[in-house]
């Protein structure tokens, strides 16, 4: 439905996102300890690579849907670790594909898409609607407001 260009969209990004406060020292934190950091979303590609590439941080690697442009407006796509095409359970498929490669998934997430990974996880930071379904479904996880919140929980997990 949106029939805006790729360079206005990432205009618009530039100016109405802003990195969750405490993601540069998370990164930091996970680099200085070897903790692998992968950033998967059901946001759209184009404007999460033009945000990190913003900062400095563009070999971050990151898991999105796929966009592409016409003159019919935007079509996203979604694909999984097969590089088939999803309609549903996109994080979830990764989070499955880490915990099999042997990796002790540590989750922060603060949506409703982020219930079915966050239920696989070793450990989960939450807040918004991912924790509320925490609460009601007794799922543990460590709540946090912003990513200082999730550097002093890992402290406490890693230490």
């Amino acid at each position: 439905m949106v029939k805006e260009d790729r360079e206005t969209l990432i205009e618009y990004a530039r100016l109405h996102s802003d990195l969750r406060p405490g993601f540069k020292e998370l990164l930091d934190y996970c680099n200085q300890r070897n903790i692998d950091f992968a950033i998967i979303s059901n946001g759209l590609d184009f404007y999460i690579e033009s945000i990190l590439n913003g900062v400095g941080l563009g070999n971050l690697r990151k898991i999105a849907g796929k966009t592409e442009f016409g003159s019919d407006g935007i079509t996203v796509k979604y694909f999984g670790p097969t590089g088939i095409e999803m309609i549903s359970g996109f994080k979830e498929a990764y989070t499955k594909l880490f915990i099999q490669q042997g990796f002790r998934v540590i989750y922060i997430g603060d949506g409703i898409s982020d219930i079915p990974s966050a239920k696989l996880c070793y450990r989960v930071f939450a807040r918004d609607d991912l924790l509320a379904h925490c609460s009601e479904a007794k799922l543990e996880c460590l709540p946090f407001n912003d990513l200082h919140d999730v550097i002093k929980g890992l402290a406490g997990i890693t230490a």
